[in-house]
């Protein structure tokens, strides 16, 4: 009984010493979110149902808020001619304009010694993206399209967001 009565005590204090410092989930407040503007087009997940959001893996939920919150962030400061947007692994956002595309370009070296230039990977707004991944692709730049090499264009979320 003085173990279990010991146990007990030892239980409280740490859940007590974690409620203070903030450390515990476990009756704390919710995460604070920005107000969503009126006039913002996009849904954002944290306003999703419960039961919805329950069935999206933790990552891609975690990628999905990150996304919002950048994009949100970027409308109130003004910028809304995006339709869209992508996030990858590492966090850096790609915000979706009309006429333009983001491109991942990699070499390949051919059985000749030629090196080849190639889209890699792609982000852009959709519509007529296809036929403009197909152009890319293809080594065609589309006429009034632009096209922005994605390791030196996008968001870095992470430092985007703690400016203020």
């Amino acid at each position: 009984m003085k173990y279990c009565q010991m146990f007990l005590m030892v239980i409280l204090a740490i859940f007590g010493v974690s409620i203070i410092c903030g450390c515990a989930t476990l009756g704390s407040a919710k995460t604070k979110y920005p107000e969503v503007p009126e006039d913002y087009p996009f849904s954002v997940v944290w306003k999703h149902p419960k039961e919805e959001t329950a069935q999206i893996p933790l990552d891609t939920l975690n990628q999905l808020e990150l996304l919002n919150l950048v994009m949100i962030k970027k409308w109130s400061e003004g910028n809304r001619d995006f339709v869209g947007a992508d996030i990858d692994q590492d966090g850096k956002v790609y915000l979706h304009y009309p006429n333009v595309v983001y491109v991942q370009w990699e070499e390949d070296e051919r059985p000749d010694g030629t090196i080849v230039k190639f889209a890699a990977k792609l982000a852009g707004p959709g519509g007529d993206y296809s036929v403009i991944v197909d152009q890319v692709e293809n080594g065609v730049l589309p006429p009034g399209v632009f096209v922005l090499d994605m390791e030196s264009s996008g968001i870095d979320s992470f430092e985007f967001l703690k400016k203020r």
